[in-house]
C-alpha cells in the first residue's frame, strides 16, 4: 500500500518538479560568448595595473582612495555600464596621507632599516635621534614598570623570538587539494570548519573586533601620555616582509609616530641593546590629516530588461580600500577588478540579463566594513538591530570576492542549504577549471557579512590561498605583481556567468530564515 502510494506521488510530482529545473540550466550560447570575451580579450590585467601602480596604496579616506574612486567611476562608464556613481555612504575617521620618512642606524654600524609607519600614525618633531629602549607591553597591568622612564625615548615594542628552522619551512605558494575541498564539500555545520575556525554571526565579529580595539587603544594611549619620541614594532612576517596596518581612534591624537620595521633587523637591534653596545638610531616622519570623514562606494550597473524584474539586483562587490605599504594588489584590487572584468563581458556580449546587475566596490572594509555597512544600512536594513527596509526585497544576491587572486574553487553557502542545487548547477560548466566545491560553512572577515547579518543571501567564492596568507596579505608585498593573471581570467568569467544566470532566474534566491532580532520587529 505504502509503495503504490509513493508511486502515484512521485507521478504527480515528477513533471511539476521538473518544470522547476530549467531555470537553473546554464544558457550555453551566453557561456560561450563569456569565456571567448573573458580568456581572449580580457582587460583585468590592464585596469588592475593600472589601478595598482597609478594610485598605490588606496588607505580609506585618503587622496590616494579618493583619486582611484573618481577612475573608477569613469571607467565603468567608459565601459558602458549605467549609473555609475561615487555614492556616499556616510562619515568615519579623517583622511590620512603619507609624505616621507627614514629609519637608519647611525651605531655601531651604519644600516638603512627597512620600515614602514602604521596608518594614522603623526609626524615626528622633526628628526629624532637617540638610543632605543626595549619595552614590553602587553596589558595594562605592564604599565606601573615604566612609567616615567619612556619620555623622548626611541621605544622598541616587544621581543620577538628568534626563528626556527621550522618555521622557515615550506613553499609558501599554495592551491587548495581534493581532501582540503572535500572536507569543506561534506561539512555539515555552517559554524565548524573542519580544518579549524569557524564564524557565527557579523554582530559577533563586530563584539571581538571592538574590544581588540579598546584594548590596542588602552596601549597606544599609554605610551603618548608617556611622551614617547617614536615607537618601534616588529614585523609579524619574516624575510624582511613587513606586516603593516594601523589604528584610527575618534581621539587620534593619542597616536605617537610608530612604524614597523623588518623582523631581522629589529632582532639585530634588540639584540645589540641587550649586549649593552651603544646603537644610535636616526628617523623622521612626514604626514598629513585630512579633517574631511565622508565615506563613498563606487557603483555602476547593467540595468535590468525584464519590466518586471529590473528593480530587482544581483550586487557584486569587494573592497576597494587597501593598506598602505603595497599598492593593494591581491587585497582587493584582484576582488574589484574581477567584478568590473564580469560585467564588462556581460556588456561586451551584449548580453541582456532580465534583473540589473550591479557592482559595488566597497570603502573602508580593512576597518570594519564600513563602505558595505553603510550601503546595506541605506539601501536593505541595520545589521544590529534588523530593522529593514523596502528595497530589502529587492536584493536578489550579493557575491564577494575578496581572499587574493586565487583561482575560484567553489562557494560558501553561509548554511544557506536552499541554494544548493542551485549553485551546483551553476558550477557545472567549470569543473574542469577545479571550480565545483559547494560547501555550507560560513566565512568570515569581509563584506558579505554585512548582507548575511540582515538575513540576504550574501556569499563569498572559495579561493586557492596562493601566497596570500602565508606573505602577501596586509604587508608590502601585496602589490600589482602578486596577481595571478590566469586566475583573474578565470574568477571573471565564473561571476559572469552567476551573475547572469541569477538575473535570469525567475525567482530570486533563496532566503535563510531572518535574524532572531528581526523576528521581534
Amino acid at each position: 500500500m505504502l509503495r503504490k502510494s509513493v508511486t502515484i506521488f512521485l507521478l504527480f510530482v515528477i513533471p511539476f518538479s521538473g518544470l522547476a529545473f530549467p531555470q537553473e540550466r546554464i544558457d550555453d550560447r551566453i557561456l560561450t560568448q563569456i569565456k571567448a570575451e573573458g580568456f581572449e580579450r580580457s582587460q583585468a590585467m590592464e585596469l588592475a595595473g593600472y589601478l595598482t601602480d597609478v594610485f598605490g596604496g588606496r588607505l580609506t579616506n585618503s587622496q590616494n582612495l579618493k583619486n582611484a574612486k573618481a577612475w573608477m567611476r569613469d571607467k565603468m562608464a567608459s565601459l558602458g555600464l549605467q549609473n555609475a556613481q561615487i555614492e556616499p555612504w556616510g562619515t568615519w575617521g579623517q583622511g590620512w596621507d603619507l609624505e616621507r620618512f627614514s629609519v637608519e642606524m647611525t651605531a655601531p654600524t651604519y644600516e638603512r632599516i627597512n620600515a614602514h609607519p602604521l596608518a594614522w600614525t603623526p609626524s615626528t618633531m622633526g628628526v629624532v635621534n637617540g638610543e632605543p629602549v626595549i619595552v614590553t607591553v602587553r596589558t595594562p597591568a605592564d604599565f606601573e614598570q615604566y612609567r616615567g622612564k619612556l619620555r623622548g625615548r626611541i621605544v622598541m615594542s616587544g621581543r620577538p623570538p628568534f626563528p626556527t628552522q621550522d618555521s622557515r619551512k615550506g613553499d609558501p605558494v599554495k592551491r587548495l587539494s581534493a581532501d582540503e575541498l572535500a572536507k569543506k564539500e561534506t561539512a555539515i555545520d555552517p559554524t565548524k570548519d573542519p580544518d579549524g575556525g569557524g564564524t557565527t554571526t557579523y554582530q559577533d565579529e563586530e563584539k571581538d573586533w571592538l574590544a581588540s580595539l579598546e584594548r590596542g587603544r588602552a596601549i597606544t594611549k599609554f605610551f603618548k601620555d608617556e611622551g614617547v619620541a617614536a615607537l618601534l614594532q616588529p614585523s609579524g612576517r619574516q624575510n624582511g616582509v613587513l606586516s603593516v596596518q594601523g589604528s584610527y581612534f575618534p581621539d587620534s591624537a593619542i597616536n605617537p609616530p610608530t612604524f614597523v620595521i623588518a623582523r631581522e633587523q629589529y632582532g639585530r637591534i634588540m639584540r645589540l641593546v641587550d649586549r649593552k653596545v651603544p646603537v644610535k638610531l636616526e628617523l623622521s616622519l612626514q604626514t598629513k590629516s585630512n579633517p574631511d570623514g565622508t565615506g563613498s562606494n563606487v557603483v555602476g550597473e547593467i540595468t535590468g530588461s525584464d519590466p518586471k524584474l529590473k528593480d530587482e539586483v544581483v550586487l557584486l562587490g569587494g573592497h576597494f580600500d587597501s593598506w598602505h605599504a603595497g599598492t593593494g594588489g591581491a587585497d582587493n584590487a584582484a576582488g574589484c577588478i574581477a567584478m568590473v572584468e564580469a560585467l564588462r563581458i556581460l556588456k561586451a556580449i551584449g548580453a541582456r540579463p532580465r534583473r540589473t546587475i550591479r557592482v559595488a566596490l566597497w570603502d573602508g572594509e580593512e576597518q570594519d566594513y564600513y563602505g558595505s555597512i553603510g550601503y546595506v544600512k541605506k539601501h536593505y536594513g541595520d545589521p544590529m538591530t534588523v530593522q529593514l527596509k523596502p528595497e530589502h526585497a529587492k536584493l536578489s544576491a550579493y557575491y564577494n570576492l575578496d581572499n587574493g587572486s586565487g583561482r575560484i574553487r567553489g562557494i560558501f553557502l553561509q548554511g544557506n542549504e536552499a541554494s544548493r542545487s542551485i549553485f551546483e548547477e551553476y558550477f557545472r560548466p567549470f569543473a574542469y577549471l577545479g571550480a565545483r566545491t559547494i560547501t555550507t560553512l560560513n566565512t568570515g572577515g569581509t563584506d558579505h557579512m554585512a548582507f548575511d547579518a540582515v538575513g540576504l543571501p550574501g556569499f563569498q567564492f572559495i579561493q586557492d590561498p596562493l601566497d596570500y596568507n602565508s606573505r602577501i596579505h596586509h604587508t608590502n608585498l601585496d602589490v600589482f605583481e602578486a596577481i595571478s593573471e590566469d586566475d583573474m581570467k578565470v574568477n571573471a568569467v565564473i561571476i559572469a556567468a552567476i551573475a547572469y544566470q541569477t538575473a535570469m532566474r525567475d525567482e530570486k534566491m533563496p532566503r535563510k530564515a531572518l535574524p532572531k532580532a528581526a523576528a521581534a520587529n
